[in-house]
């Protein structure tokens, strides 16, 4: 046998061990992610599936070293070791794709989840705002109204206002910029939020798919370990 040769079958084998461990350490990722299991919460799902993609390019990584170089220089137990290692890989070619819907469905929900979560949360501040409108509805003397308006203003050192028209003026004033504002922030959150979220979903779904397609191309092209010999 040539050098050249030589050095190509040490390489190989340096390689295939490589891979093993990177087929280890995979394992040991994929446990991580998947613990706490938290099934039927559509936020850990569709993270849980971008943690998956993200970390597959290892285990491709890793099977492509172990696969290199075919039968050459194999014991005969490691072929079955590899024969398992190739229907893995269409195994979780194929549960990547089922995943695909998974990950729509839990991106509309999630959607939906953060809708009613912002709206809730900005609720408040909007229930204040209205309070204030009903509490200068029923003012009815100066020292009320003025009153209304030091609350808005704790902070100010607030002169005594003569003329109630003005006073009424200044707080529905602040009252619409103040509305406007929430209003503002309200759209402004959905917006980001619902940007993000498809973003993340687009990424990690056509992940999956590009993925699955890997490990179902390993399983194709390493029909020659699962062919008796």
């Amino acid at each position: 046998m040539a050098e050249s040769e030589k050095n190509y079958w040490r390489s190989s084998l340096k390689l295939r061990f490589v891979g093993y461990i990177l087929l280890i350490i995979s394992l040991i990722d994929f446990i991580d992610i998947l613990i706490p299991f938290q099934f039927m919460n559509p936020v850990w799902e569709l993270q849980t599936i971008g943690a998956l993609v993200e970390h597959a390019p290892l285990p491709l990584i890793g099977l492509v070293f172990i696969f290199i170089g075919e039968r050459n220089s194999r014991h005969k137990r490691e072929i079955y070791l590899l024969q398992f290692l190739s229907w893995s890989s269409l195994l979780i070619g194929v549960l990547l794709i089922l995943l695909l819907p998974l990950g729509i469905t839990n991106t509309s929900r999630i959607n939906n989840q953060n809708y009613v979560q912002i709206n809730n949360q900005s609720s408040q501040q909007l229930s204040q705002i209205q309070q204030v409108k009903d509490l200068l509805s029923k003012a009815k003397t100066n020292q009320d109204i003025n009153q209304i308006f030091k609350s808005l203003n704790p902070n100010t050192n607030i002169p005594e206002f003569k003329n109630p028209q003005e006073v009424r003026s200044k707080i529905l004033s602040q009252i619409e910029l103040l509305e406007k504002n929430v209003n503002n922030q309200i759209q402004a959150t959905q917006k980001n939020t619902r940007q993000k979220l498809i973003r993340n979903s687009v990424k990690w779904n056509l992940g999956a798919l590009v993925c699955a397609v890997a490990f179902i191309w390993i399983w194709y092209s390493t029909q020659w370990c699962r062919i008796p010999r």
